[in-house]
């Protein structure tokens, strides 16, 4: 079975900007690009990032979320937290970790290329791209960058990953990027 964002039921029901009675909240999954604007958004204010971060999650108003008592807000916060911190394994129960020449399974499938991809294969980079990846900017380009080359997607696809995806495949390619040939072959003779 698929994995589904909770449903949230509120300890205090909130009145909706409709004037209906809000007393659960389905909580959305955060993808990497409207992750991306939010925070750019809020600046960095760490309690701005957590609202706008709430406002994608619940799909709430600002005005519907003020209403929350904090409880709530805080339970949303922590849906949030892992959102935006979690590899997509941990809400997939994964507890071993997908070996580094398997496809990484992602938390809900990618519209790409006229495909509907439920897993990324993933490449490790070439001297040559690395090359070209620290010439970039910043550290936002250079994660797009070598994350494109690595799944065999385009730069703009990559919006369409969930945080969690987005954070299971950076894991894998920081490895791809740091880790000696030594710890790939151990990883597969297991």
């Amino acid at each position: 079975m698929a994995w589904m964002p909770p449903l949230h039921i509120l300890l205090s029901p909130i009145t909706a900007d409709t004037g209906a009675t809000i007393q659960q909240v389905q909580l959305k999954p955060l993808f990497y690009a409207a992750q991306k604007d939010a925070l750019a958004r809020a600046g960095d204010d760490e309690d701005d990032q957590f609202f706008e971060l709430a406002k994608l999650a619940t799909g709430l108003s600002e005005k519907e979320l003020d209403q929350l008592k904090r409880p709530d807000y805080v339970s949303i916060a922590q849906y949030v937290h892992e959102m935006s911190t979690r590899p997509a394994s941990f809400f997939l129960n994964e507890h071993e970790a997908t070996p580094h020449d398997q496809p990484v399974p992602l938390l809900l499938p990618l519209e790409a290329a006229g495909r509907t991809h439920t897993e990324l294969p993933l490449e490790m980079p070439a001297l040559r791209a690395t090359k070209v990846m620290k010439k970039l900017a910043t550290n936002k380009e250079r994660a797009e960058f070598i994350t494109a080359h690595c799944t065999g997607l385009m730069i703009p696809d990559l919006a369409g990953l969930t945080v969690p995806d987005w954070t299971e495949l950076q894991e894998r390619i920081d490895d791809f990027l740091n880790q000696p040939a030594a710890f790939f072959r151990s990883a597969t003779s297991k």
